[in-house]
């Protein structure tokens, strides 16, 4: 592998690689597709709140309609160009649509799938896994037994409202998973990397190594960029090994459910590039793998607006890119819930969707994963919690403060906190991957970013860096200048002492600020990624109603599957979504299909 490593950790080390591969971890699918428009605004039942006067209450809420809950009027069957007819029909070329039609299809059965992306789409690369055959190749203890701590950890922070019945098919069949897909992956060419794992020092949120990842000689940052390259991977295995037909360009429009949307679904009307509708009979089952809402506006403010109050403006609308790889304004526009929504699926029980967010204060990171432990100031020039925490968390955090605006604050000393600074994309012996940094390379590129003001990763943090603390917070555009400079003296007094008698930060990790030069940053906001969560599933992928009885015929994974996840998802089990709903329950999904 010929790739300069170290120039790339110049740019990339000033912060760890926070924010820009943060994103990493992340969604799976791209849409199948649906009719809908930008569903820009809230309909009522008998006309909109604001157009006929009437208030919303507590007992007519639920009887107002929102435009994505209306669904299309149906094409006419002379209007039908074609019929294709299989036994399972899957909607979205993603990871987990083409995880499913490859576990399916190497059983026998008989796939086809559509999607209305041009290409096998994914984005990120880090596959969560618990017991794979990687990990015992490393002498990782990393079994179910062994992950039954940071597993409750998990659940307790999702304050229990996930549907546990999934968490634990995952967790029990997630080394037989991953290494069907490592498998398969090699076939294609593609090396496997196993990433480092998050040492908390308080132990709370400590996870050993458990992100695989997937990269070639051509691209080896697997944990940024892994996600295209195995799902073209698996979508070469269902085409050429298995003789599947994938039908890029044609976006779903509606299912079609029997006897009047109570028996079980047994086709898709999709509508392609060229306007011309096709029907897709499903003699056993519709899977729909088609990814996230957030390009959906109306969806967004009803079940997620903790997200859309704080990314609305950051979001964009209209046309939608099927395409939409790591891209941080919306990525997909619901087709498949709507299209759920629309044959009597009931949404997911946990209120609200939890989005995919990170960021934090922006410094050098113990683990590329984590907030900057150092010092963390608001605008008021304030402390405003413990810092030792992961980048979701820090980034929680900071979307709660004045302007969403934090700063963080060391030394060159803090260099030396680490004899190796860890890189996004690091690799278990470091076999693979990119190096490590040296605390001199480092001050090398904390130096350069403060030379352009600005981290050269994308992060959108400010850099300042100067002789004296005075000189410092001067430069500290927004900051209370006086509080700031107060509370960086308390703040090293507390490290020297050792004990942190305002937020109690583990002493382990308490540096004072005291050797120049100095350097500090400022950042707004979070960033964000996509939406995780959708229509109702049971454990065994199942589209269910109101009641929880399973729909006949229809079902769901990726991203979109209802009530995996709670609260936020918080990265402290990297690459979960795609480990998890897009990897191993999608191959459960296919193999249980190819048994119908």
């Amino acid at each position: 592998m010929e790739l300069n490593r170290r120039d790339f950790l110049k740019g990339a080390l000033a912060t760890g690689a926070l924010a820009a591969t943060g994103t990493a971890l992340a969604a799976c699918s791209p849409a199948g597709g649906a009719s809908g428009g930008s569903d820009a605004k809230a309909t009522g039942a008998e006309g909109s709140s604001s157009a006929s006067g009437s208030v919303l209450t507590a007992d007519n809420y639920q009887d107002m309609k929102w435009s994505f809950e209306i669904p299309p009027e149906p094409v006419a069957d002379a209007d039908i160009a074609e019929t294709y007819t299989h036994d399972i029909v899957i909607v979205g070329a993603g990871m987990a649509g083409l995880c499913t039609a490859v576990s399916a299809a190497e059983q026998g059965a008989d796939v086809i799938v559509f999607s209305a992306s041009s290409k096998p789409i994914s984005r990120g690369g880090s596959n969560h896994a618990i017991g794979s055959k990687y990990q015992k190749e490393k002498g990782i203890d990393y079994s179910p037994e062994a992950a039954r701590e940071i597993v409750k950890a998990e659940q307790t922070a999702g304050t229990y409202l996930m549907d546990k019945k999934k968490w634990e098919r995952w967790i029990n069949h997630s080394g037989e998973s991953i290494d069907w897909t490592i498998d398969h992956m090699e076939k294609q060419g593609l090396k496997c990397c196993l990433e480092p794992g998050y040492t908390d020092p308080d132990g709370t949120i400590t996870v050993p190594p458990a992100s695989h990842n997937f990269y070639t000689d051509e691209q080896p940052f697997g944990a940024l960029f892994g996600a295209p390259l195995e799902a073209q991977a698996y979508a070469n295995i269902f085409t050429d090994d298995f003789g599947g037909e994938i039908h890029y360009k044609t976006v779903g429009q509606y299912l079609i459910r029997d006897n009047d949307n109570t028996g079980r679904v047994s086709a898709v009307v999709a509508q392609r590039e060229d306007g011309s509708y096709v029907k897709y009979v499903a003699n056993k089952a519709v899977v729909l793998a088609t990814g996230d809402f957030s390009k959906n506006p109306d969806m967004m403010a009803k079940y997620s607006p903790w997200a859309w109050e704080n990314f609305k403006d950051s979001l964009t609308f209209g046309d939608v890119d099927y395409d939409a790889e790591l891209v941080y304004s919306g990525l997909m526009p619901g087709d498949g819930q709507k299209m759920g929504l629309w044959v009597g699926a009931a949404w997911q029980k946990t209120y609200p969707v939890p989005p995919m967010i990170n960021g934090g204060a922006s410094g050098p990171a113990h683990g590329v994963i984590s907030n900057f432990w150092g010092l963390n100031m608001d605008i008021h020039g304030e402390r405003y919690q413990n810092e030792c925490t992961n980048f979701a968390y820090g980034a929680i955090s900071v979307l709660q403060l004045p302007q969403k605006t934090a700063y963080a604050v060391w030394d060159k000393a803090y260099a030396y906190t680490q004899d190796e600074w860890e890189a996004f994309g690091c690799c278990i012996d470091y076999e693979n991957g990119i190096m490590p940094s040296t605390p001199e390379e480092m001050i090398a590129s904390w130096d350069a970013a403060a030379t352009e003001g600005k981290s050269s990763i994308g992060t959108g943090a400010t850099y300042y860096k100067a002789d004296t603390l005075e000189e410092l917070v001067e430069q500290m555009e927004g900051i209370d200048k006086e509080q700031a400079l107060a509370t960086i003296k308390q703040y090293s007094a507390y490290a020297e002492a050792g004990l942190d008698e305002q937020f109690h930060v583990n002493p382990d990790i308490l540096y004072p600020i005291s050797t120049p030069p100095f350097y500090a940053t400022k950042i707004t906001g979070a960033t964000f990624l996509t939406v995780c969560g959708g229509l109702r599933t049971n454990d065994k992928m199942q589209v269910c109603e109101e009641d929880d009885t399973p729909i006949e015929g229809l079902y769901n994974t990726g991203i979109m599957t209802g009530d995996f996840y709670a609260n936020t998802y918080n990265f402290v089990m990297p690459g979960q979504n795609l480990g998890a709903v897009c990897g191993t329950l999608s191959y459960l999904l296919g193999r249980d299909l190819a048994e119908l």
